[in-house]
């Protein structure tokens, strides 16, 4: 137990005395938290609209007035009316809205009077979520109106109520903060293990480590367990800020969180092992890690973008990849509250990633070491 202290307390002296991997340990968790939790935002607010009201009664100004205040939309354009064209293609506005005229006489009368909206295609996602904007708009407006004096005795057909659970106000940073955490440790528990392990080989410190009276499971736990300690102050770091700068829930438990982190610091610290048996030089195992990690993680793993809008083959690539599973565990423990019970199938894949990748790059190590 001594010898593996020596050598755990050996790496954290060469973490302190690296700029660079000191660097990626304070300035990636800090830069990230940035990036993601200020500059980069999901949310879609302020779209240019543009409305053109044919009617000019107080309903159909009350209409305009409820697409404005909603604060998704921001208007452009005072005299829209027959420039719809114009606008659009400048893109001066991705909403086109035109109220008819007769729209205030058709409603107080129960009759549907239909409303014109033009949506700037060319940005997909845009008008995707401003479409959802304007229906809800639309919808409340509906609902409000059918208790308008003018609307008394125009029946409702369908009330509908709808709840959003684990995140009411849409709050993407609440859905990013735990993939960041899942980012990070992917960084920090696949790269600097693997390039730790590699500078030993490149200095010819390994041979010398293996002559001594040092067994190989201790160089290797000795090696690893560093940036699993560190991994851990760094979940507990950009946990608390989320729940403090970002306010993001905590509604699960600290002792779960902490023992399911601990099973994908299995599996990344065995990738970074066997990362570290098949790259020959520090710059080739960085660039390894990055490959395997940054890119599966950020594209594939669900952090961004929704695992089941991908094709089925990357689909099954998903599934393949650790932070995967641990971000779905990540969001159920903090947004949804849930126990082990529901989050175990995910549990036991890292645990079957982690003892295969485990063996084989332990197998891989004894070979070289021979």
């Amino acid at each position: 137990m001594g010898r593996l202290w020596a050598i755990m307390i050996k790496e954290f002296i060469e973490i302190r005395r690296d700029p660079r991997t000191l660097g990626l340990i304070v300035l990636m968790p800090i830069l990230l938290l940035i990036l993601f939790g200020f500059a980069i935002n999901l949310d879609i607010r302020q779209i240019p609209t543009a409305v053109c009201d044919r009617d000019r009664t107080p309903e159909s100004r009350a209409l305009a007035e409820g697409v404005f205040s909603s604060g998704y939309f921001m208007p452009v354009e005072a005299e829209a009316c027959g420039r719809e064209a114009e606008l659009l293609d400048r893109g001066s506005a991705k909403v086109y809205l035109e109220i008819p005229p007769g729209f205030g006489d058709r409603i107080a009368s129960g009759i549907l009077s239909p409303i014109q909206i033009l949506l700037d295609g060319s940005d997909n996602n845009t008008a995707s979520v401003a479409s959802g904007y304007v229906e809800q708009v639309l919808h409340d407006y509906s609902i409000g109106y059918s208790s308008h004096p003018r609307g008394a005795a125009v029946p409702k057909a369908l009330e509908i109520k709808s709840r959003v659970w684990f995140n009411p106000d849409f709050n993407s940073t609440i859905f990013i903060t735990p993939g960041i955490v899942g980012l990070l440790i992917m960084i920090i528990g696949v790269a600097l293990p693997a390039m730790a392990v590699v500078r030993e080989r490149e200095l010819g410190n390994l041979e010398v480590l293996l002559s001594s009276p040092v067994r190989p499971w201790e160089v290797i736990l000795g090696k690893m367990l560093p940036y699993g300690i560190i991994s851990l102050v760094v979940v507990v770091l950009i946990v608390l800020t989320g729940v403090a700068v970002f306010q993001v829930p905590f509604r699960g438990s600290a002792i779960q969180l902490m023992g399911q982190t601990l099973v994908f610091l299995l599996a990344t610290l065995g990738m970074g092992l066997l990362i570290s048996t098949i790259a020959k030089t520090r710059a080739v195992a960085y660039f390894i890690s990055l490959l395997t990690t940054l890119l599966p993680t950020f594209i594939l793993s669900g952090f961004i973008f929704p695992v089941e809008s991908m094709p089925l083959p990357l689909q099954g690539v998903s599934f393949l990849i650790p932070s995967t599973h641990f971000l779905i565990i990540l969001r159920a423990i903090l947004l949804k509250g849930v126990g082990a019970e529901t989050v175990w199938p995910h549990t036991l894949i890292l645990l079957g990633f982690a003892l295969v990748v485990i063996t084989i790059s332990i197998r891989r190590f004894r070979a070289q070491m021979t």
